[in-house]
């Protein structure tokens, strides 16, 4: 088994901010510049992140994504339900039923396209919010894979129920989403902690994971060490053995990860330098991974397996 583990950045690359409790920049401009500064912040330490992207931005931000696309980084397709008005629910996918859901990830892929040019094949939703008529849903609409998973978060006000989730990539199961199946659609979940299952003051339960900040606000509502949190994942890696051994960062577009006099910042280059020295106590190498390589690579690992079995 390869000692490469693979080290996916992510952003939700959010519309601008309907108010409290709610993500987003205050402007498209201000959200661009944060896209931009993540992607330098990252490129210092090699990496290339992939920008979940909520379609609607493609009218004014097209070029700019499809530039940083040309120089490595991954583009899929980011949708709020309760934010997306061409179908005005005022609820998350998770809520909707299975034809709803195939409307509304319908017409935001036709919006993807219209915008950037080709059609996305990977998803990530709002909030992580979903239900067992996701997975069918995404694998009729030809997605590939993404990130549809959240490990252990319960947060019912957003329809999002994940507890008890296989914490590794898997092959969607079209029938119960928190386990693996046998549906082509690749789950690359968020890396979480899974030592400590926390309360947040929001009312929904969940494990840490390696975010700058906290779910709306710059600073942790709970605090957490960021540093014992990789290195708890990356003992989880080590334990466990996944097929595929992968690290899921996810972070927003309305945060500063340049400045380090802002707490954002400074939690994202705890991460990115502490990656390499903890995975090597277990003889195990970061290497950069955008989405849509590491589904490739879990599809090739797989085959693999089935041929030695």
């Amino acid at each position: 088994m390869s000692n490469d583990v693979l080290v996916l950045f992510t952003m939700d690359v959010e519309l601008i901010s309907a108010g409290e409790n709610a993500s987003g920049p205050q402007t498209n401009e201000e959200g661009a510049v944060r896209v931009r500064e993540y992607m330098e912040v990252l490129g210092d330490y090699g990496y290339k992140p992939t920008f979940f992207i909520h379609p609607e931005l493609g009218e004014t931000q097209a070029e700019m994504f499809l530039e940083l696309k040309a120089q490595g980084a991954c583009l899929g397709l980011h949708i709020h339900a309760a934010k997306f008005a061409p179908t005005r629910h005022k609820v998350e996918l998770g809520a909707l039923s299975f034809e709803q859901q195939k409307e509304v990830l319908t017409l935001g892929l036709e919006m993807f396209e219209r915008y950037f040019g080709f059609r996305a094949d990977i998803f990530r939703p709002g909030c992580f919010s979903s239900n067992d008529y996701t997975y069918k849903a995404l694998n009729e609409l030809g997605f590939k894979g993404g990130s549809i998973c959240i490990p252990g978060r319960v947060w019912m006000d957003r329809y999002c129920v994940w507890a008890g989730a296989d914490i590794h990539p898997h092959y969607a199961n079209e029938n119960i989403r928190q386990g693996p199946g046998d549906s082509p659609f690749v789950e690359i979940p968020l890396s979480v902690d899974i030592s400590r299952l926390v309360r947040h003051p929001l009312g929904f339960d969940h494990y840490f994971d390696l975010r700058p900040g906290d779910v709306y606000s710059n600073a942790n509502v709970i605090p957490r060490d960021h540093e014992q949190v990789l290195a708890n994942i990356v003992r989880q890696l080590d334990n466990d053995k996944p097929v595929l051994k992968t690290i899921v960062i996810d972070v927003h577009n309305d945060r500063n990860f340049k400045d380090l006099s802002t707490t954002p910042a400074q939690q994202l280059k705890t991460v990115l330098d502490n990656l390499k020295p903890e995975l090597a106590k277990y003889g195990m190498v970061p290497v950069s991974a955008t989405y849509g390589q590491a589904i490739d690579a879990f599809i090739k690992e797989m085959k693999r397996e089935r041929n030695c079995s």
